[in-house]
């Protein structure tokens, strides 16, 4: 009886010794990633972001879609979409679309 309290404070310890490590190991990697990054500077890197997508905002524009390929085009998007979601095209309303700018798909780039 005594080998197996025995066996069992060994495995408590060695699992207590083991979570501890673990611990300090993701503190100390937390501090290299702190250290690495430097000073915080979210307030200011959030308004570089805001600055360098505003231009883009702005500089895009929204195609006519009046043309009868266009509206064949939405006819086709709005029936891929309403087979997908299991539903009628009634319920679905395409106001606008654009091209996106990848012209390889998702699953190419999987490959590489």
């Amino acid at each position: 009886m005594g080998e197996i309290i025995h066996g069992l404070i060994v495995t408590v310890i060695g699992m207590g010794i083991t979570f501890l490590v673990l611990i300090i190991l993701s503190y100390v990697l937390d501090l290299f990633r702190i250290l690495a990054e430097g000073p915080s500077k979210k307030e200011d890197d959030l308004a570089e972001h805001v600055e360098e997508i505003n231009p883009i905002i702005e500089d895009s524009n929204v195609e006519d879609t009046s043309s009868g390929d266009d509206l064949e085009l939405v006819a086709a998007i709005t029936a891929a979409i309403a087979a997908s979601m299991d539903t009628t095209a009634d319920r679905l309303v395409v106001r606008s679309f654009r091209r996106i700018g990848t012209k390889t798909s998702k699953w190419n780039n999987l490959l590489y």
